[in-house]
């Protein structure tokens, strides 16, 4: 099949595509596998996971084994992963990036998001997680620069959490994703 989804220039000059196949809820490797294959056989090229999905290796597995059945070069593919909230601070984020890096068998991402804006397990009103969030997107601005991350971004982020962002970055976030714009964002 033709790759032919739309796609949206990103910051970073990369193009995403518009329409991707969401992982998350989806677990068990033959129903990832099974999944991700008829995605990828309907012309699908985006998959978004997360590490709190738990379904970085079975994605990778899928792609191992449909990329070249229905030859589909990596870099025909966009690939999303996220940081899940205990992972926050820079050190952290480092060693995450590079586990889902690992679990889904690739060399780089095509997006990383910072999955929510406050570590896991503190309070809401805890002042650390400025920190934290600041930490964090340190550790993803120097893997973004160092090629193992295409574009960064957030998730779930509220104007608050923009501005704060926007006043120290060097690399503006390439993505705001926001799963559902009714659930309270309690930062």
């Amino acid at each position: 099949m033709k790759d032919t989804m739309d796609t949206v220039k990103l910051n970073t000059g990369s193009d995403m595509p518009i329409v991707g196949l969401g992982t998350f809820k989806l677990r068990g490797q033959e129903l990832v596998v099974q999944t991700v294959e008829t995605a990828l056989k309907l012309g699908y090229r985006s998959i978004d996971t997360a590490a709190v999905y738990r379904n970085e290796k079975d994605i990778a597995i899928a792609l191992k084994q449909f990329c070249p059945k229905y030859d589909i070069e990596r870099n025909n593919l966009f690939i999303t992963s996220k940081l899940a909230p205990k992972d926050q601070g820079y050190e952290e984020a480092k060693a995450a990036v590079l586990k889902s890096l690992e679990s889904l068998g690739l060399e780089y991402l095509d997006l990383y998001l910072v999955h929510w804006p406050g570590k896991q397990g503190m309070l809401r009103e805890d002042e650390r997680n400025r920190q934290y969030r600041k930490d964090t997107w340190r550790a993803l601005e120097e893997l973004h620069q160092g090629g193992r991350l295409r574009a960064i971004g957030v998730s779930n982020y509220t104007v608050r959490h923009m501005k704060e962002l926007l006043g120290h970055c060097q690399v503006k976030p390439a993505v705001l994703q926001v799963w559902n714009p009714g659930i309270d964002l309690w930062f």
